[in-house]
């Protein structure tokens, strides 16, 4: 989409606007709270963060915070676990996009001798139950996707699932968080995984097609840093194992052109540093595989995560709610080898006194 599009959708974005809602509740028109700032931070494989500011809700002579009608104590309002809305956009509030959904997990503040204090009330997404405590478990012929289901299931999140391929002898998770394991999964199978509302995703990347936007260096794209760098890339995997029952060797081989959701037309790490070195350099590992089609999938998986670090990049531009870790940008204006789409690992939504402007971090989807 071109930004003049966007820009009519986004009412020619003007009169920047957040709303953040507790319980359902718009903080600023339904408790009269003011909100100087507010902070959203979205990544791949992480859970997301929130922060906002609140200002002038101190009362000297209750010596509490109140909501501005002076009828409710906001500590308890905001209190541990409140459940959090953030939205961001321009004009009505009621066309605002949620960037974000989740919970309250801290919340700080400062008495000195200057002025009144603010509250900054800070949370996770609702992957949050998923990064308390740690655990053991294993699973028996099973698929990786069919425990994330599971997992899923038991913190009371829906699902977009692309199953895996392999039914696998035995699945460990070892002392590991529920996110944290999940990840890794996600990363053997070259998945990416990441909530987003109440709905846990565990994917391969949608990187092919066309960016949601389109932004261009010195008009709408206000800055950007590439970086290109073949240091670390390689030309194949070859992953090694031991079937216990066979006493068999088990190997898997991915080679640079059979990275997961490549685009064919594009140049990967691997073909760059293929070009450059006479001899191939080749990644070897030793890992707990149960079949050949395994050691393979999890080759191709390491192949694809060298590849990620090829060209990676971050930018800069005016607040646009579209731009959200999972989706295609096109950024245009930067020269041949770095005006493309990309796709975003990371996207930080910020509103406050200087408008809304929106930073991302980005990588080549070869």
């Amino acid at each position: 989409m071109d930004l003049a599009t966007l820009s009519r959708q986004q009412g020619d974005f003007y009169v920047p606007a957040c709303a953040v809602c507790v319980a359902g509740k718009d903080l600023l028109r339904d408790h009269v709270v003011a909100i100087t700032q507010a902070e959203v931070d979205l990544k791949l494989d992480a859970a997301g963060r929130f922060s906002f500011t609140i200002v002038d809700a101190f009362d000297f002579d209750a010596r509490e915070f109140l909501t501005g009608d002076g009828n409710g104590n906001l500590i308890e309002l905001l209190a541990f676990g409140a459940t959090i809305e953030i939205a961001m956009g321009y004009g009505d509030t009621k066309s605002l996009r949620t960037l974000i959904s989740g919970v309250v997990t801290q919340i700080t503040t400062d008495f000195n001798e200057d002025g009144s204090p603010e509250l900054t009330v800070s949370g996770y997404d609702n992957a949050f139950p998923m990064m308390a405590g740690k655990s053991s478990k294993s699973w028996t012929q099973r698929r990786d996707s069919d425990v994330v289901q599971e997992i899923a299931g038991a913190n009371h999140l829906d699902t977009d699932i692309v199953s895996t391929k392999e039914d696998l002898h035995q699945i460990e998770q070892n002392q590991q968080g529920a996110l944290e394991f999940i990840n890794k999964l996600a990363a053997r199978n070259g998945y990416e995984a990441y909530v987003t509302g109440t709905t846990l995703h565990f994917r391969p990347s949608q990187n092919q097609g066309t960016g949601v936007v389109t932004l261009e260096w010195g008009k709408t794209l206000l800055s950007f840093r590439p970086d290109g760098n073949i240091a670390g890339q390689i030309s194949g995997v070859e992953v090694y194992g031991w079937d216990p029952k066979t006493k068999d060797r088990i190997v898997g081989r991915a080679m640079h052109g059979e990275e997961p959701g490549r685009d064919p037309g594009r140049q990967s790490g691997g073909d760059e540093i293929t070009a450059v070195l006479r001899k191939q350099p080749i990644l070897r590992v030793r890992q707990p595989v149960f079949s050949a089609a395994d050691a393979t999938e999890r080759a191709r998986a390491l192949l694809k995560e060298r590849a990620d670090q090829f060209l990676t990049g971050e930018g800069e531009t005016v607040g646009i709610p579209d731009i959200v870790p999972g989706r295609n940008i096109t950024l245009s204006g930067l020269g041949k080898k770095f005006s493309k789409t990309y796709y975003v690992q990371e996207a930080t939504h910020r509103f406050d006194s200087g408008g809304y402007r929106t930073r991302f971090m980005v990588k080549d989807p070869t």
